[in-house]
């Protein structure tokens, strides 16, 4: 079971590296979406798992470094929104 919870985390930072990386490419939020949205989904459950059993003693998990990386989508849309919203 610690093997599949540690294959977990390491997806959730390759989804959410995925994510971030697809937000530097222009019309990249097409993809980096849906793909940080998966990415949200595979943290949310590694945080849950590992609270739940208490594996990971440390603040900071893959879990959580997963879940920044993949709502970094969201943030650059929602900056992107802000943006616009004063230049107007």
């Amino acid at each position: 079971m610690l093997k599949n919870i540690k294959f977990l985390g390491v997806i959730a930072i390759i989804a959410g590296s995925i994510s971030t990386l697809l937000c530097l490419i222009p019309m990249g939020f097409v993809i980096a979406l849906p793909v940080g949205f998966i990415g949200m989904i595979i943290s949310g459950v590694y945080v849950f798992i590992d609270t739940k059993t208490d594996l990971n003693k440390k603040k900071i998990t893959p879990g959580i470094i997963g879940m920044l990386l993949s709502s970094v989508p969201v943030l650059f849309i929602l900056l992107f929104t802000i943006i616009r919203y004063f230049k107007n």
